[in-house]
């Protein structure tokens, strides 16, 4: 076990001095791209928390991002705040968001996957057309432009920087929250909610303080995205915006807390070189959703770190025992 420890700490802090060297050297359309991956590592990670440690489905994690980029937006364009107060207030925001909507999700969908799932979309989708709809405030389907860091942060790369110092803390607060007796009740709650409640555990309080975490987790993803494109749209609320995450943990393992980084960088390859023959890389996205429900249950994580070969196809299985 200390081996495995040992090796996750050394691939981990070679990817962080990796992240650290390469904006400081690698052409800008790299620096964009780290920027862009390590954004959509924190919202796939937030998202996690409540499918992974909570067994929560959810197809309305959008609804807490794009709030999070709206509030950060319209605060230092229309309302001129500082941009450091902007960034604050968006996380702010999108939990205060996930905390309206979470307070009727949870009671109404208490033990029920389905319900939850089609209430989290559906709240979503209220937030989509809101956005859509109020244009006086949202500028409608025109968008938000002119959303631009300044100072210190006012290139890509320190920009890149600013987003991966944010992502890491955020990530290592997701860590510590997962590891601390909070994600350990929510784990049982997710595993019995009837044994768990039976015990005296207020399941809908855990479940709504999770939601809440998640929720604002994407805030943070969406403040960092709005400074990033300088430009943000309702599309960040639409459902299929929150497929994306949800691809994420489905690919990468919901199972493991790495699962959705991985999920992030097996969906990044999948567009950029399917996309590179055909426009339709959904397609491809699609079909790699199916194979790992069908063969691969425990995600990418658990083929590499064999939780998953049980599940895999005999010719899997053997490819992967040879090369180990």
């Amino acid at each position: 076990m200390k081996i495995g420890l040992n090796r996750q700490s050394l691939l981990l802090a070679a990817c962080a001095i990796a992240l650290l060297v390469l904006p400081a050297f690698a052409p800008i359309r790299y620096v964009f791209l780290i920027s862009e991956l390590l954004i959509a590592i924190l919202y796939a990670t937030s998202l996690n928390l409540l499918m992974g440690y909570g067994g929560m489905l959810s197809l309305g994690q959008a609804a807490y991002f794009s709030l999070g980029a709206y509030a950060s937006a319209l605060l230092t364009t229309r309302l001129g705040w500082p941009m450091e107060a902007a960034m604050l207030a968006g996380p702010l925001v999108a939990m205060l968001g996930a905390l309206v909507f979470g307070v009727f999700i949870v009671r109404t969908s208490h033990q029920e996957h389905a319900y939850f799932l089609m209430l989290t979309l559906a709240f979503s989708q209220l937030v989509y057309a809101a956005l859509y709809k109020w244009y006086s405030v949202t500028r409608g389907d025109d968008g938000i432009t002119g959303i631009t860091a300044t100072g210190l942060l006012g290139t890509p790369r320190t920009y890149c920087y600013f987003v991966f110092v944010v992502v890491a803390v955020c990530i290592y607060a997701l860590r510590r929250i997962v590891d601390s007796p909070f994600g350990t009740t929510l784990q049982a709650i997710r595993d019995n909610p009837r044994r768990a409640e039976f015990v005296g555990l207020s399941v809908r309080r855990y479940q709504l303080l999770a939601f809440v975490i998640a929720g604002s987790f994407a805030g943070v993803a969406g403040m960092l995205y709005a400074f990033f494109s300088g430009t943000i749209s309702p599309q960040l609320a639409d459902w299929s915006a929150s497929s994306r995450p949800f691809f994420a943990n489905t690919i990468g393992g919901v199972a493991s807390f790495w699962g959705p980084a991985v999920g992030v960088l097996v969906l990044e390859i999948i567009d950029t070189q399917v996309g590179r023959f055909t426009e339709h890389s959904l397609i491809a996205v699609g079909i790699a959703v199916l194979l790992v429900g069908v063969y691969l249950p425990q995600g990418v994580v658990g083929l590499l770190t064999g939780q998953g070969r049980g599940a895999a196809p005999a010719w899997l299985r053997r490819l992967t025992k040879r090369r180990n």
